[in-house]
């Protein structure tokens, strides 16, 4: 088994169950079982949990853009120093700094990226009245 640095600690989920690696680490089980159902708004679940326990840092490993675009919203209403997300897989793999993010496009336009995105970008819905995301965000 690899050992994590100092300080640092390993979230997962198995099925509702909650699994912490250090299982003594500075997070505790207060969100196991969760019974949320989207892995996406799970993740962000437990990076609130993470955040109640005086985790400033934190990195979330997804292949699912739904991830990102919550990281961005998440990092100024949870007051989180670094959100990162380890986006994609193979080639396609890259870091991205949810919170370089944030602070690019500022508080106004993170605080609406929810709506906006709901409409042009999530899962069921691909654009806006026959609009890409490029020009229904510029608009």
């Amino acid at each position: 088994m690899q050992h994590l640095a100092d300080g640092k600690q390993l979230v997962t989920t198995v099925g509702d169950y909650v699994l912490y690696n250090p299982p003594d680490g500075s997070i505790n089980a207060a969100l196991s079982p969760c019974t949320q159902e989207e892995a996406d708004t799970r993740m962000l679940l437990h990076t609130a949990d993470a955040v109640r326990q005086g985790c400033k840092k934190i990195v979330l490993r997804t292949v699912d853009i739904d991830v990102v675009a919550l990281s961005v919203v998440a990092v100024p209403r949870l007051h989180l120093e670094h959100q990162w997300v380890a986006y994609g897989t193979d080639q396609y793999f890259k870091c991205i700094p949810a919170h370089e993010i944030a602070a690019s496009i500022g508080r106004e336009r993170t605080t609406a990226l929810p709506v906006f995105y709901a409409y042009t970008g999530c899962d069921i819905v691909s654009s806006f009245a026959t609009r890409g995301r490029k020009l229904a965000w510029q608009t």
